[in-house]
């Protein structure tokens, strides 16, 4: 992968090698066939949280308290129905014990003795629960489909069915080095990995936040064996970080001034168009 460079992603030269950031941010790769070409994608934003329904409180009286349903006085008993006369017995056609066994006519009364019915239809799912569009989810899946155009790898923004974005290549041969460098089951952290400005700066297009006063990286909540491996890459790189979040969000956070802008200097300019608490200073 080349000697590590501690230059901004803006002086170093674009390669297909920068979407390694997108790996360290929860990026998979698979394989066609027999592995003859792979693809990179990434699924942006956090699955949406069902929300529950308000319970009713209609009726209630103004005190909070539970009204004692009153019960209806029981009815008397029925008297028992007379007995139904029994059914009379079905006549066969003359003949029918004449006919051998397997040209016996075919008849519907119901299952035979011992049979056991057909289990009802499975219920319909519910409908996917579709939130809200993030804007900054939003922008990534632009900012990062730009990224990849412009590294020679084009790409597309499809929809899960929960409405989150999907950043997916198509299946190419020049992948296929980086998905051997990673492996892809499971997902392995090269050793070393070296971060240098253009991995950093794809990386911050797809996972990267403030977090209050500390920037965060996020990481593959899928792939948790990678996450020490990116932390010492990230401390290598000389950012200092530290592993936060919890088991759904994990990240790799980033405190102090200088290391912050040790991390700026390294991604390089702002984008054009760049979403608010996104970008390293």
């Amino acid at each position: 992968m080349g000697q590590m460079s501690f230059y901004s992603a803006d002086a170093l030269p674009r390669a297909i090698t920068d979407l390694e950031g997108v790996l360290c941010a929860g990026g998979g790769m698979s394989l066609f066939g027999r592995g003859t070409a792979a693809r990179l994608t990434i699924v942006l934003g956090a699955p949406p949280v069902p929300e529950e329904p308000p319970e009713d409180d209609e009726g209630l009286p103004d005190d909070g308290s539970v009204p004692v349903e009153e019960t209806a006085p029981t009815p008397p008993p029925e008297p028992p129905a007379p007995p139904r006369p029994a059914p009379p017995q079905r006549v066969w056609d003359e003949g029918v014990d004449d006919i051998p066994d397997d040209d016996l006519p075919v008849r519907h009364d119901g299952p035979p003795p011992g049979a056991t019915e057909e289990p009802p239809p499975a219920p319909e799912p519910d409908p996917p629960v579709v939130g809200i569009a993030d804007p900054m989810t939003e922008w990534r899946a632009h900012a990062l489909c730009c990224a990849f155009r412009g590294r020679g790898v084009p790409a597309e923004v499809e929809r899960l069915a929960d409405g989150r974005p999907v950043v997916r290549s198509a299946f190419r041969a020049d992948l296929l080095p980086l998905a051997q460098h990673w492996h892809t089951d499971p997902k392995h952290v090269p050793d070393p990995l070296q971060l240098d400005g253009p991995r950093l700066r794809l990386w911050v297009l797809a996972a990267g936040r403030w977090t209050g006063r500390a920037y965060t990286l996020g990481l593959d909540p899928l792939a948790p064996t990678t996450h020490e491996p990116l932390l010492t890459a990230c401390q290598r790189a000389g950012l200092g970080a530290t592993l936060a979040g919890d088991p759904d969000g994990p990240v790799v956070k980033i405190v102090g001034r200088a290391r912050q802008r040790r991390l700026a200097e390294l991604v390089g300019d702002r984008p054009r168009h760049l979403h608010d608490g996104v970008w390293p200073d």
